[in-house]
């Protein structure tokens, strides 16, 4: 039997196209690490989102 899901927030289910040998990579490093790829896929978007500069910054830096 499965353990209950407790989500903080409601899930929106979504479907993105990657190359097929990222999603072998991705597997991979799941299963090594005892984690489901959904688990590292969020894990890496959060990181992404707060390392990005400020919208401000990146606009400042483009040629009008």
């Amino acid at each position: 039997m499965a353990r209950p899901k407790l989500y903080e927030e409601k899930r929106i289910p979504t479907a993105v196209r990657i190359p097929e040998s990222l999603h072998r990579e991705l597997q991979s490093a799941a299963e090594e690490r005892d984690v489901s790829v959904n688990f590292l896929i969020l894990r890496a978007i959060k990181r992404h989102l707060e390392q990005l500069s400020p919208v401000d910054e990146v606009r400042e830096d483009r040629p009008a």
